[in-house]
């Protein structure tokens, strides 16, 4: 008689606990407030997966439940049934979130529910005596008799996932050609960048097949050759930027500078009316508040090397911001009212730095 062994012969589809990320493809053109519509794509195309891989999951937990409950003759199911609300509760959460931030806090702790229900489906077969491929058969039964209802989830993944890739696909072409259109007015010669993001833009229609085959594979070959064409890209369009008066640049940042700011500094009051401890939100708000008003001050002196210098301390600032925006979130402590704020905040702060990155 083979002997059971708990580590290996939990079901396989009690193992799909890790959440598929999908990676998105993007050419490189800087728009702070405009990368919001990407981020809720994004993370739409995250839910409709959770939707469908948590339900594979949920329903593997009970058939696992109703298998323990026969071999205990009812004595061994009140961890695992506790366990199962706790990751019922915490995956209804997940339908109200709105970012990235939140989604991987709630992807973490839903790995980390799904762990326990492993290890004490592992306590209870050894303590009962169960059989591994029984409960791999109990499980497959259970997902096979729900497979009406899993296919209908997994389309409507495959339908959000496409139309929103495709319309993220259209935001930063269209994006890029919006940049291209106004270097041309300017007079710069984009000849060798229109012809890159034509050659970009073309492969739209071979990336709609992919999807609608349902083919992972090229979709997967066909973000990594979209990804290569959009860094060719990106570095055509900066090299044309360099050419760009720098004193253009400067006043621009500057003006992004005042903008972020303003905006931080109204969540900061915000939440310190909500109760919430912001001292070190106000120390660091007045770095960047001073760095601001240094780049506007050398700049306006006409010193554009000492205005640079400013904003890019002012950057480390508001990566500084954005980190203690995250440690907020983190730590669960803040108002229901104040979280979506504060997670869109540190989206944009993260978005800001990075573009201030390649431009300065």
């Amino acid at each position: 008689m083979m002997k059971y062994n708990i580590e290996k012969n939990i079901p396989a589809v009690m193992l799909i606990l890790a959440v598929l990320f999908i990676n998105a493809f993007s050419v490189s053109v800087s728009a702070e407030d405009g990368d919001f519509p990407v981020l809720e794509k994004h993370v739409e195309i995250r839910q409709a997966h959770l939707r469908w891989t948590m339900a594979i999951v949920e329903i593997s937990m009970g058939a696992t439940i109703e298998y323990i409950n026969e071999i205990s003759e009812g004595s061994g199911t009140s961890g695992l049934s506790m366990i199962l609300d706790d990751f019922r509760n915490q995956n209804e959460k997940t339908e109200t979130l709105t970012t990235h931030v939140a989604l991987n806090n709630a992807n973490r702790q839903l790995r980390e529910i799904i762990q326990d229900f492993r290890l004490e489906t592992g306590k209870q077969m050894k303590e009962y005596g169960g059989k591994g491929l029984q409960l791999i058969s109990r499980v497959r039964g259970a997902i096979d008799e729900n497979e009406d209802d899993l296919n209908s989830m997994k389309e409507t993944y495959w339908e959000i996932r496409e139309k929103n890739s495709l319309e993220i696909f259209d935001i930063w072409v269209n994006r890029a050609q919006c940049v291209l259109d106004l270097l041309n007015n300017r007079g710069y010669d984009t000849f060798e960048a229109q012809d890159k993001l034509d050659e970009l833009s073309d492969m739209r229609g071979d990336l709609k097949n992919a999807f609608d085959d349902r083919d992972n594979s090229e979709i997967h070959q066909l973000h990594l050759e979209i990804r290569d064409l959009s860094k060719e890209l990106t570095g055509i369009v900066r090299d044309l930027q360099i050419k760009i008066p720098q004193e253009t640049i400067v006043k621009h940042w500057i003006n992004v500078g005042d903008r972020a700011v303003e905006r931080t500094a109204t969540i900061i009051s915000e939440l310190e009316l909500l109760g919430v401890d912001v001292m070190e939100l106000k120390a660091i708000q007045s770095k960047t508040e001073t760095d601001v008003k240094r780049a506007r001050d050398e700049f306006d002196a006409g010193n554009i090397k000492g205005a640079t210098d400013a904003l890019k301390d002012l950057k480390t600032d508001l990566i500084e911001l954005r980190d203690a925006y995250d440690e907020l979130l983190f730590e669960g402590m803040l108002p229901e009212e104040a979280e979506s704020a504060v997670e869109k905040m540190s989206d944009m702060l993260d978005n800001t730095a990075s573009n201030m990155e390649k431009s300065i």
